[in-house]
């Protein structure tokens, strides 16, 4: 927009400068009109960085850190961290700002009436920011997640019957199948070891399994990323990379994105900012060739269930199952008369992208810090077993939904590690929320952690892992808004039934039949990141003789 604007004022400067000084004077060069457009470039330019965010802009006023925090947030310890520690330095502002790169001003909501402003009634008044599409677009297309207004409305309803729990509860046995296939994985794991204890990354471990359920329910294919063959083995990554014929695996396309070395990283959030992709380096090459695999996989998958299913319509031999996967749903729901009539590829594309990437990551980080939690606290995972012991050998969606400590303990897992760690907005509109004046185009960060560890809520003991403090809720603990990790609102997550179903269905199964001992070695949390993802937690278990 600067450079439009100053162009746009330099040649018409030029022009007037030749109007104005007559037929006998020399026009205006070209090099001084280059000229003109640098000088007044360079000073828009100054102004917005160094002289607009401190003595300009409306948000001056609004509390927070006073220099620029874009190096200091790459360089903490999580995500998040910055974030809990700016709510607790101002724990009565409804918003904080601070400046990132260019001095660009960021507001972070963090009073619970402003999170419901922003997440309730301005929902659509703020969309993503354009540096955030820029980096997921390659893994998320352009589907629900990414879809704003009237349309991401329709699509959410269209989609809604998909996730219904009625809907969730026919998936019961791909969750209990999955959680018996992780069972013979860990054997496998102690087999190898020593006979007595495994150890597993949690990490790639969960991403795995997760992406076998995703397979299933999602795409309705069998990836079998953790199921061991008859001998017990895994199977190998090239028989993984058969079922698809070339190039990757999900798993392995999946953490191009979400786990990518220094260079990857680097290229990945740059990219928010001033294009990277073209740069002829093998980081770019590595993720050029996954995000191309993962979108003509997905595809030609679309193109073939359309393909069969118009086949056997067209023969009058087609039987819609009573449990669908969403791609078989949505095909279904496209044909003359359904809810999902005249949906385009690209749309279909999108929804796919998004819920394969974020229903996968955030489960499996759900899934790691959890045994994080039972390997490092030895009490709350023999309360936990006690209570899981009594349910049956494959238990329903009715029977885990009994266990009242296990639903703590997953609420309290996902309050203390909020699997999504920020959500990027960006104001379409002027708005006054809680006081605050927001110009348009200022950007928005939710990091549902503001509210999850606020000692003014939660109490003193905010950052210890306590699940029963949810037989004891009061005042704002009670508030939707004070416990979203799923976020709230009109874009209140989709799938999040769908995961705490197959979550608590993996974690009954693995706590009743193995003890975790200790976290083996130091790891660390990935940061630049999306979603709060363990790098290198590695924990050991034994398995329960019975």
């Amino acid at each position: 927009m600067d450079l439009i604007l100053c162009a746009g004022l330099a040649a018409t400067e030029s022009f007037l400068a030749n109007k104005v000084s007559g037929r006998d004077a020399s026009p205006v060069s070209s090099l001084t009109a280059l000229v003109l457009f640098s000088v007044q470039y360079l000073a828009v330019k100054y102004y917005r960085i160094f002289l607009y965010h401190e003595y300009f802009s409306p948000l001056r006023a609004v509390p927070g850190p006073k220099h620029n925090q874009a190096l200091n947030l790459l360089r903490a310890e999580t995500p998040t961290t910055l974030y809990v520690k700016w709510m607790r330095e101002h724990p009565e502002a409804p918003f904080i700002r601070y400046l990132t790169w260019a001095n660009t001003e960021v507001l972070v909501p963090n009073s619970l009436n402003a999170h419901r402003e922003v997440l309730q009634f301005q929902c659509y008044s703020l969309s993503k920011s354009n540096w955030f599409l820029r980096i997921v677009k390659e893994v998320a297309g352009h589907g629900l997640i990414l879809m704003e207004g009237d349309e991401h409305r329709a699509h959410r309803k269209m989609l809604g019957g998909s996730f219904s729990l009625k809907n969730i509860r026919k998936l019961e046995p791909i969750f209990q199948g999955k959680a018996r296939d992780l069972c013979r994985y860990f054997d496998e794991r102690i087999r190898e070891n020593n006979g007595t204890t495994g150890v597993i990354d949690c990490t790639t471990t969960f991403s795995k399994a997760i992406l076998d359920i995703m397979g299933s329910a999602i795409l309705g294919v069998s990836l079998d990323y953790v199921k061991p063959d008859d001998t017990g083995a895994e199977k190998s990554v090239q028989a993984q990379k058969n079922d698809f014929n070339k190039g990757f695996t999900f798993y392995e396309a999946y953490e191009v994105f979400f786990s990518p070395n220094t260079v990857g990283k680097i290229l990945l959030f740059a990219n928010g900012f001033l294009p990277t992709r073209w740069l002829p380096l093998q980081a770019n090459r590595e993720f050029l060739s996954a995000m191309n695999w993962l979108n003509d996989v997905l595809r030609n998958l679309i193109r073939d269930r359309y393909r069969d299913v118009s086949k056997a319509v067209a023969a009058g031999k087609y039987e819609a199952k009573d449990s669908r996967d969403l791609v078989t749903f949505i095909v279904e729901e496209s044909l003359p008369g359904g809810i999902a009539e005249g949906i385009g590829e690209d749309e279909f594309l999108g929804h796919l992208l998004e819920f394969m990437a974020a229903g996968h990551d955030t489960s499996a980080n759900m899934l790691s810090w959890s045994l994080y939690i039972l390997a490092t606290k030895h009490d709350i995972q023999e309360k936990l077993r006690a209570e899981v012991n009594v349910l049956p050998p494959n238990p329903s969606y009715t029977e885990l939904d009994k266990l009242p400590y296990l639903e703590n303990f997953c609420k309290e897992t996902l309050r203390v590690y909020s699997p999504a760690t920020t959500y990027h907005r960006e104001a379409n509109i002027d708005l006054v929320i809680e006081g605050v004046r927001i110009p348009k185009k200022t950007l928005v960060d939710l990091c549902p952690s503001v509210t999850l560890l606020n000692p003014a809520i939660w109490g003193d003991d905010v950052d210890e892992f306590d699940p029963t403090r949810w037989d004891r809720l009061t005042g704002e603990q009670l508030s939707p808004y004070a416990f979203s990790p799923f976020s709230n609102g009109p874009r209140i997550c989709i799938g999040r039934q769908f995961a705490l179903f197959e979550i608590k269905t993996i974690l009954a199964e693995i706590v009743r039949n193995y003890r975790f001992v200790s976290v083996d070695q130091d790891f660390t949390v990935e940061n630049p990141s999306f979603t709060l993802r363990p790098h290198g937690l590695k924990v050991r278990f034994e398995k329960i003789i019975k």
